[in-house]
């Protein structure tokens, strides 16, 4: 499964409980529109367990806060 259009996906964003905190990775540069697996492969690369995070690949890297 494909996420976005057009390599359109730039960034992952990651709620990560067990750490109580929020990332935002930019993937631009990696040349890839990443498929479910290896958006799990990169995170679990950068010390995030799967089992205690939730995720999305998205095009902006604005916080909306209001």
């Amino acid at each position: 499964m494909q996420f976005g259009m057009k390599n359109s996906m730039k960034y992952i964003t990651v709620l990560d409980f067990e750490a109580g905190q929020v990332y935002m990775y930019d993937i631009m540069g990696k040349g890839w529109n990443p498929d479910h697996e290896s958006c799990e492969a990169f995170l679990s690369g950068k010390g995030h367990n799967l089992a205690n995070i939730q995720w999305m690949v998205h095009e902006e890297n604005n916080i909306i806060t209001n």
